[in-house]
């Protein structure tokens, strides 16, 4: 049983962030001031769409207070994906593939304060739809 519901809850988190991307590519987003742009690749190696959105950072997912662009990405291919965050450094998130198991992937912490368009990140979705991101390895990004 505990399964079912597991499974449900992971449906309908899928179902809003997929309705609430949809609703930010219809409807124009009024942006925090001072928001940031950053684009970084998505690879997509799992046999279903990948979810992506820009949210409060709470358990499975809080409110959209950003944008991604496209905010599901076809399976098979990389896409460069233009993200819009939020300028202040803490409770907002990147998610990817949000459920109840899989929380945020890349926090507002993990980057530099100044970093903005071209990231030097790469999302992948591996084949079971699980999200990974490569990192570099340089002060500043990702508690480095």
């Amino acid at each position: 049983m505990r399964k079912a519901h597991s499974a449900i809850a992971i449906a309908l988190v899928m179902l809003l962030v997929t309705s609430a991307t949809a609703a930010c590519d219809a409807v124009p987003q009024v942006l925090h001031p001072g928001s940031r742009v950053w684009i970084i690749p998505v690879q997509n190696m799992s046999g279903r769409p990948a979810i992506l959105a820009v949210a409060e950072d709470q358990s499975p997912i809080g409110d959209l207070v950003g944008t991604a662009q496209p905010g599901v990405i076809p399976a098979g291919p990389t896409i460069d994906v233009t993200f819009t965050v939020p300028s202040d450094r803490q409770g907002w998130a990147i998610f990817v593939n949000p459920s109840p198991n899989v929380g945020p992937l890349i926090t507002a912490m993990d980057v530099p304060p100044v970093a903005t368009g071209r990231l030097p990140l790469v999302i992948s979705v591996d084949q079971q739809g699980n999200p990974s991101v490569q990192v570099p390895n340089e002060p500043g990004w990702f508690g480095n």
